[in-house]
C-alpha cells in the first residue's frame, strides 16, 4: 500500500489519466491549467531554458473546456493540444517530459481552472504514489508566465533547507515589459499587483499569523502535504486561495521570497477574478478602489485581545470592538471562543484554533460586508497602501519599513 492510496479511496477524483508511470528519480511535477491561451508555449520555453534540474521533471498541462464553453475556444483547445502532443512525441523540450491532457464539456458546476488544477494534481499525486515518493515535489504554475533561470533551483533548495515544510509560496512580478504591453495595461497592472502585496501585508499587519500570497502560478506543495489538505478545491476561481489557507493550518508553508515568476498582465476574462478581471475593470474606470485601512486596524484590535480571550474568558464582550460585534454578533462569538477554550489546553492550541474560527474567511466576509459602507468606504490603494506603511513606520524598523515599502511598491529586492 502506497502513501496515497486512501486520498484516493475517500476523496473523488478522475481515473488515472496517463497510462505510463514516471521514472523512479521524477523529483518535480509541475500542474498547469490551460484554456483557450496560446502563451502555454512561451511558459513552456521559459521552463525549458531555466537551469536544468537535479530531478528528473514532468510537466502536466490540462487542456480544459466546459459544456458551455464557445466553440471557437473548444477548436482552439484542439490545436493547442495537437500541437503539444506533437511537440511530446518529438521530444521537443529537453528538462522535462511534458505530459498534455484534453477535457472537454466539463459540467458546467465545475468547469473552470479549478476543475483543471485539481485534475493535474491529482495526476500528480497518483505518480509519485507509484513510485513511492511522498516527498515528491508539486509545482503549480499558470499557462500564462515567464520564469527566472533558478526558478527549479530555488523550489528544490527550498524544501533541501526545509525538508519539515510542506509548501512553499513563490514570489512574483507581473511581466511589465514595454515593447510587448501597452502603457495603459501596465500601469493598471502595477496598481493591482501593489494591492495584492498590500492585502498579504495587511494581514501581517494585523496578526493574522498566514498572511500568504494565494496565487495559483506561485506555489508548490510536496504530494504528502496535498492530501493531508484533502487536495485542491473545485472552485472556478479562488481554489489557490481556499487550498493554501486550508493547508496553512496543517503545515508549514514557506516562502521563497526571490522574485521567479512573472505573469502576464493582460486582460483576460478566464477566470471570475484575478490579474485580467482586475486590469479591465481599473482601465474601464480609470481607478482602483480597495477595502478601506481602518477596517484592518479593527481587525488587528479584534486578534490582538487572542491571548486575552484565554486568560479573561468570562469578560469577552468587552474585548471585541463594536463593528466586529455588529457584524458577527456577540451570542456567535462568545459560542465560538468558548468552544476554543473547552476543546484546548494551553495556550499555544487555543491560539491556533482561535485563527482556524477566526480566519480568512472570516476577515474577507468582514471586510465585504462594508463594501458601500459610508463610514469605511473602499479608498484609492496608493492611499491605502501610504496608511499602512504609516503603520509600519511607527512599529518596525527601519530595516524593516523599508522592506515593506520596497514590497508594495515592486521593487527588486529579496525581503
Amino acid at each position: 500500500m502506497s502513501f496515497a492510496d486512501n486520498y484516493f479511496s475517500r476523496f473523488k477524483s478522475l481515473p488515472k489519466i496517463f497510462n505510463n508511470n514516471p521514472c523512479p528519480d521524477t523529483g518535480i511535477i509541475v500542474v498547469i491549467p490551460c484554456f483557450d491561451d496560446e502563451f502555454i508555449f512561451q511558459t513552456l520555453e521559459s521552463l525549458d531554458n531555466a537551469n536544468p534540474p537535479n530531478y528528473k521533471t514532468e510537466v502536466i498541462i490540462i487542456v480544459n473546456s466546459g459544456e458551455n464553453s464557445s466553440q471557437q475556444s473548444v477548436e482552439h483547445n484542439r490545436i493547442i493540444y495537437d500541437e503539444l502532443r506533437q511537440k511530446q512525441d518529438r521530444l521537443f523540450y529537453k528538462n522535462f517530459d511534458l505530459l498534455p491532457y484534453l477535457i472537454e464539456n466539463t459540467p458546467k458546476k465545475i468547469a473552470g481552472v479549478g476543475f483543471a488544477r485539481k485534475t493535474g494534481m491529482d495526476e500528480a499525486v497518483r505518480r509519485f504514489n507509484a513510485i513511492k515518493k511522498a516527498e515528491g515535489i508539486i509545482v503549480s504554475l499558470d499557462a500564462d508566465c515567464k520564469l527566472d533561470k533558478n526558478y527549479f533551483d530555488e523550489i528544490i533548495g527550498y524544501y533541501e533547507i526545509n525538508p519539515n515544510s510542506g509548501a512553499c509560496t513563490i514570489q512574483f512580478k507581473h511581466d511589465f515589459d514595454q515593447n510587448i504591453y501597452s502603457e495603459e495595461v501596465i500601469s493598471a497592472c502595477m496598481l493591482y499587483e501593489i494591492y495584492l502585496r498590500y492585502f498579504r501585508l495587511a494581514l501581517k499587519y494585523c496578526g493574522f499569523p498566514y498572511p500568504l500570497h494565494t496565487i495559483g502560478s506561485c506555489f508548490s506543495v510536496t504530494a504528502q502535504s496535498y492530501i493531508k489538505a484533502g487536495g485542491m478545491s473545485q472552485r472556478q476561481g479562488g481554489e489557490d486561495f481556499y487550498f493554501l489557507h486550508k493547508l496553512a493550518l496543517m503545515t508549514q508553508i514557506g516562502v521563497i521570497n526571490k522574485a521567479l515568476v512573472f505573469p502576464s498582465p493582460r486582460i483576460s476574462y478566464r477566470v471570475p477574478f484575478g490579474t485580467g478581471p482586475a486590469v479591465s475593470k481599473i482601465i474601464k474606470e480609470n481607478k482602483y478602489d480597495v477595502y478601506n485601512f481602518k477596517l484592518f486596524g479593527i481587525i488587528k484590535a479584534f486578534y490582538d485581545n487572542c491571548d486575552n480571550f484565554y486568560f479573561q474568558s468570562t469578560d469577552i464582550k468587552s474585548l471585541v470592538p463594536k463593528e466586529i460585534i455588529e457584524f458577527i454578533g456577540i451570542d456567535k462569538i462568545v459560542s465560538i471562543i468558548s468552544d476554543c477554550l473547552k476543546n484546548t489546553n494551553n495556550l499555544q492550541s487555543f491560539r491556533k484554533r482561535f485563527y482556524s474560527k477566526f480566519d480568512t474567511f472570516f476577515i474577507i466576509k468582514f471586510l465585504n460586508s462594508h463594501d458601500y459602507s459610508r463610514v469605511f468606504p473602499p479608498e484609492n490603494v496608493l492611499t491605502a497602501a501610504s496608511q499602512l506603511l504609516d503603520e509600519y513606520c511607527n512599529m518596525q524598523s527601519e530595516k524593516t519599513v523599508k522592506n515593506v515599502y520596497d514590497d508594495i511598491y515592486l521593487k527588486d529586492i529579496e525581503l
